[in-house]
C-alpha cells in the first residue's frame, strides 16, 4: 500500500466539484480518499472501472465500462431505500497516473445528468 496525492474533479450540467492535493492510499489496482465525509473509492479492473461513494447516509456504486450500459445501486442507509442506478458510458482513459470518465446516469430508467470524473494521482 503507498500513500499518494490525488486532484479530483467531477463535472455535471449543474455542478462542479474539485478537490486537489488530496492524501489517499494506493493498493494494487484500487485508490481510497475522502470527498469531504464520504469515502471515494475506486478500483481498476481490467477495462472496467468500479466506483463507490460512501458515509454514514448513503453508499453509492457505480460501474463503468466504455460503451456499455451498466446497472448498480444507490442505497440510503437509514431509510433502507435501494435506488436503481444505470451509467451509460460514453469514454474512459485510464493511463498511469490518471483516469477519465465520461457517461450519463439513469436513476430508475429516467435520466438525471451527464457526467464527467477525472482522477490524477502521484506518489507522495
Amino acid at each position: 500500500m503507498s500513500k499518494i496525492i490525488v486532484n479530483h474533479e467531477v463535472i455535471s450540467s449543474e455542478d462542479k466539484s474539485l478537490l486537489n492535493e488530496i492524501k489517499a492510499l494506493k493498493k494494487d489496482d484500487e485508490i481510497t480518499y475522502f470527498d469531504n465525509d464520504v469515502k471515494v473509492s475506486l478500483k481498476v479492473l481490467n477495462n472496467r472501472i468500479l466506483l463507490t461513494r460512501e458515509n454514514d447516509e448513503f453508499k453509492i456504486n457505480l460501474k463503468f465500462e466504455e460503451n456499455k450500459n451498466l446497472v448498480t445501486d444507490y442505497v440510503i442507509k437509514d431509510l433502507g431505500l435501494k435506488v436503481k442506478l444505470e451509467t451509460k458510458t460514453k469514454k474512459v482513459v485510464i493511463k498511469d497516473e490518471s483516469i477519465y470518465v465520461s457517461y450519463d446516469l439513469f436513476m430508475n430508467g429516467s435520466f438525471s445528468d451527464s457526467f464527467t470524473y477525472k482522477l490524477e494521482w502521484r506518489d507522495l
